[in-house]
């Protein structure tokens, strides 16, 4: 995977977590076969590091200020296209939408994860392979079969609007703030407020209130 020959693993890490980050700078160390090429705490530096040098493998928290994990995922996606990315979570039930349109993705593993598990999923990144914690199962299986639900209602697939998109036109809808959608759906603030913007780019809209009246013009809030 490096310009050397294709042995060694040049891979960033992203994380809000300063302890996280330093542990596995740590770690990688003393591989051999893995480079640590660099470390941001965010979603958005992370599209700015991958897009000004090579980088193999991004091993990146899913919940993040700024930018949520599968958001930047998505963006790396078109931005990098030969980086591979694993995801990280703390939480076993994680809304996933949109996970299984990344091909780009090739790991979601819990935080808690052995050292030597962990390890030769980032050495089997290459491969072409999807590998996932147990735990993880169940909310990978709903977002595999391509299911756009909000609330029990069906929507149609072509919509492009994820339930997680819904979710938050429906609080914009209702007036609610960026803090108090962040605490109605148990997301940061920031992954709200991150949210709302590529929502406003993906339809071209100029503000949050014309988003919510789009929403309601579209009948897309049951």
């Amino acid at each position: 995977m490096s310009e050397s020959g294709g042995m060694t693993v040049n891979i960033l890490i992203v994380d809000d977590q300063t302890l996280f980050r330093d542990m596995m700078l740590t770690l990688f160390e003393k591989e051999p076969d893995i480079k640590h090429i660099g470390s941001v705490s965010n979603g958005a530096d992370a599209l700015a590091f991958c897009t000004s040098r090579q980088v193999d493998l991004v091993l990146m928290d899913i919940r993040m200020p700024e930018m949520d994990g599968i958001t930047t995922a998505r963006r790396l996606k078109e931005a990098a296209p030969d980086t591979k990315v694993i995801l990280l979570t703390a939480f076993e039930d994680r809304d996933l939408t949109g996970l299984y349109e990344l091909d780009n993705v090739c790991g979601l593993l819990l935080k808690d994860i052995h050292t030597e598990q962990l390890l030769q999923v980032i050495r089997l990144s290459e491969h072409n392979l999807f590998i996932a914690n147990r735990h993880c199962l169940a909310a990978i299986s709903a977002t595999l079969t391509g299911s756009r639900v909000n609330s029990g209602h069906g929507l149609p697939a072509d919509t492009g609007f994820t339930p997680l998109d819904l979710q938050i036109l429906k609080c914009l809808t209702s007036g609610m703030s960026n803090r108090e959608i962040a605490e109605s759906i148990n997301y940061s603030e920031g992954t709200v407020k991150s949210h709302i913007s590529q929502l406003l780019a993906e339809t071209g809209l100029k503000d949050r209130t014309q988003l919510a009246l789009f929403a309601l013009r579209n009948h897309l809030i049951q």
